[in-house]
């Protein structure tokens, strides 16, 4: 077998803007894990090219065109014509994970590496589908970072990565976490939960638990990534949207962006919040500050929450489908979420 199938995989999940980004961040400083930008190569392929045993060089070159379209994918700062010409040494008979770890083990890391010892995937999107990605890997473990619901939301809405409803937002932050506790109760050693605010507070004794458990030295050299600033900044000048929204991350951890959900949100928005998130707060170890129950929110907010549940449950069943009919449901979702929130500008918003 060849040496890299026997790399470990983890996989970074969690809701975005909820310090996915920065775990990611401190695992590429370490000198033995390579850990690429978010894309979602994985689960954006496998279902096209998972079953392919014998690859001609037109598959090759055609898995190619298609890692181009994958959103993110041109941060990974390929040469393409380098990146082409070692694919291509994989005609034959070869596995898709073979060919997507040479893929990860081939990205060039700004921080110097030794031994690569652990191949890591940070993607929130891929909390949707956990199910497929241990299907896939079933020796991978998953590190699901959380966010209070709450700066989880202002943060959301501030880049404008989503929608400014509070209860869909919300909605979103727990069903995230309830597929992530299912799992986790059937599969304790392989699912690890991390507090964002615990990151923060004390960056050094989590990241010592986390190497811990995936079993590799802790480096506290991790965290001086930050001298890297310049370099990346040059990196992703291309980006100016990129710099933008992970600006503060090239910086040294603190804890400024802890609890800003006190002056940012009103208390009609943090009671909407809390009834929302209901007992999976305090599961998460976050406090409500309004824990009762309230009926008329729960009539107010049920063909909101239908809705978002509906699609969910949509987004999920697509999995099921062959390639392409799958992309063409989400594009199809995607549009239709657009148009009903041109319809409906007004409801329940920042």
């Amino acid at each position: 077998m060849d040496q890299k199938n026997n790399i470990p995989l983890f996989f970074i999940i969690g809701r975005p803007r909820s310090g996915t980004t920065l775990l990611r961040l401190l695992f590429e400083s370490h000198p033995n894990v390579i850990i690429p930008p978010e894309s979602p190569v994985i689960l954006g392929l496998y279902k096209r090219y998972s079953k392919l045993k014998n690859w001609e060089e037109k598959d090759i070159l055609n898995l190619i065109n298609n890692l181009y379209k994958q959103r993110y994918f041109d941060l990974w700062l390929f040469n393409r014509e380098q990146l082409t010409a070692k694919l291509l040494e994989y005609t034959g008979k070869n596995s898709f994970d073979s060919i997507i770890r040479t893929l990860y083990l081939l990205y060039q890391s700004p921080f110097p590496k030794e031994k690569i010892l652990l191949i890591g995937d940070k993607n929130p999107g891929y909390s949707m589908y956990i199910r497929e990605l241990q299907k896939l890997y079933p020796e991978s473990k998953f590190i699901f970072i959380n966010r209070d619901y709450r700066d989880n939301y202002l943060s959301l809405t501030n880049v404008n990565f989503e929608v400014p409803v509070v209860p869909l937002v919300v909605y979103r932050w727990k069903f995230a976490y309830k597929q992530f506790l299912k799992l986790q109760k059937k599969s304790p050693d392989r699912f690890y939960y991390l507090k964002y605010e615990d990151l923060a507070t004390d960056p050094q004794k989590e990241f010592h638990q986390l190497c811990e458990y995936l079993d590799i030295k802790y480096d506290p050299a991790v965290f001086d990534f930050h001298e890297k600033k310049g370099e990346l900044e040059k990196m992703y000048a291309h980006d100016p949207l990129l710099q933008k929204i992970h600006q503060s991350l090239l910086n040294p951890i603190d804890q400024s962006r802890i609890g800003k959900w006190e002056a940012g949100m009103t208390d009609n928005q943090v009671k909407a919040a809390d009834h929302v998130a209901g007992k999976y707060a305090e599961k998460a170890g976050y406090k409500r500050k309004f824990p009762k129950s309230n009926l008329w929110l729960s009539i107010k907010f049920a063909p909101l929450l239908f809705y978002a549940n509906t699609i969910y449950q949509m987004m999920l069943a697509s999995d099921k489908l062959p390639y392409r009919l799958r992309n063409v449901l989400l594009e199809t979702l995607g549009i239709f979420v657009k148009f009903y929130w041109s319809l409906n500008p007004g409801k329940v918003k920042r």
